[in-house]
């Protein structure tokens, strides 16, 4: 496989950003780049889609409307939801930005980021075409504080810029810190940042201590109400990001109460036409294809298949959220979280040879 060298601005900064030295960490254990999917098992699946059931990355996930990639197509298409990567890069400002906000990035990417309990993941568009191509999740096995276990997996096998990705994930393992921070403050500013094909709220308080700190409080919602002024306490990871620091929060609140922060990524409902179980890693994993309402097919990775109570039935309604990603010349949605009749299962995507919480 040939590779070229590829500007990584947000895992490089990253990288940066926590240069801390870590006592005892396996840095000599470097994770294998080997397909997430296995060919044979993945084209299998693949011949379930005819006609125009699938189609390539020049439409946003459940709503792709020709067989043909074509990047004239992809540049001009009124859908942005892939295309943030191309014409953006991994942080900066809008054009048509006012000063008096520059406190933070109008947009950035996130990988899709998940800590767990002594756990973290992350997602990577290696070749910057606006969709996840890689994976890499790390452990803290101990406890120390530090990531002693890494692993990197590859879902396009061809794409460039992977040896430049997985080093700078390499790097992440020694220098990122598993222990949340909490913080509390005064809101002085907030805003609505592009981040992916998400928007999300992120305010500047003034903590305690002095310091000013941009906290990233997940998808906006209605329910979301974080103004200037309010006292906000919360709690998550801090990521470094260009020149700046923002905590990502998994938990935070104000005096009326818990924020809802959900980061499980875009929701899509639609109707199950046909599942499929595969030997993923030495995990059996359910893949099926799901219908959405304007009647375009879509790949969704359920994840393994032991973590379900619920069966799943040909012809049910399912709601399904995750992080899409291009596998080869194929799109598959990851899902993290899946409805069905009601009720919620959040995916666990531990790796069999690991021993932290879920992804």
């Amino acid at each position: 496989m040939t590779t070229t060298k590829k500007r990584m601005l947000f895992s490089a900064t990253l990288a940066a950003a926590f240069a801390i030295p870590v006592a005892g960490a396996r840095a000599d254990e470097f994770g294998s780049n080997t397909p997430y999917y296995e060919d044979d098992a993945w084209y299998d699946v693949s011949e379930w889609f005819d006609g125009n059931d699938y189609n390539p990355t020049d439409e946003a996930i459940g709503r792709w409307d020709d067989e043909v990639f074509d990047f004239a197509d992809n540049a001009t298409s009124t859908d942005s939801d892939n295309d943030r990567g191309l014409f953006y890069g991994d942080y900066g400002y809008n054009n048509d930005s006012e000063s008096e906000s520059d406190w933070f990035y109008d947009y950035y990417d996130d990988g899709y980021s998940y800590w767990g309990n002594r756990y973290f993941s992350n997602y990577y568009d290696t070749n910057d075409d606006g969709l996840y191509d890689a994976y890499a999740s790390f452990i803290d096995t101990d406890g120390d504080g530090f990531y002693e276990e890494f692993n990197y997996y590859a879902f396009e096998s061809q794409s460039e810029g992977q040896d430049n990705s997985k080093e700078q994930a390499k790097n992440q393992q020694k220098e990122l810190e598993s222990q949340k921070l909490s913080v509390s403050g005064n809101v002085e500013e907030t805003k609505t940042v592009q981040v992916r094909d998400r928007e999300h709220l992120v305010a500047m308080i003034n903590t305690k201590q002095g310091n000013s700190l941009a906290v990233d409080l997940g998808p906006t919602q209605k329910e979301t109400s974080v103004q200037k002024g309010d006292q906000l306490t919360a709690s998550g990871h801090r990521l470094k990001v260009g020149d700046k620091s923002i905590l990502v929060a998994s938990d935070a609140s104000t005096k009326n109460g818990s924020v809802q922060i959900d980061r499980h990524g875009k929701k899509y409902e639609g109707t199950i036409e046909k599942t499929k179980t595969i030997d993923i890693r030495g995990v059996e994993h359910t893949l099926a294809k799901v219908k959405t309402a304007d009647g375009k097919s879509m790949m969704v990775d359920l994840g393994p298949a032991q973590n379900r109570q619920a069966k799943l039935t040909d012809g049910e309604e399912i709601t399904v959220q995750g992080v899409p990603l291009k596998v080869n010349d194929r799109v598959v949605l990851m899902a993290r979280k899946i409805t069905q009749d009601g009720k919620s299962t959040e995916i666990d995507r531990q790796m069999p040879d690991s021993s932290a919480s879920t992804s």
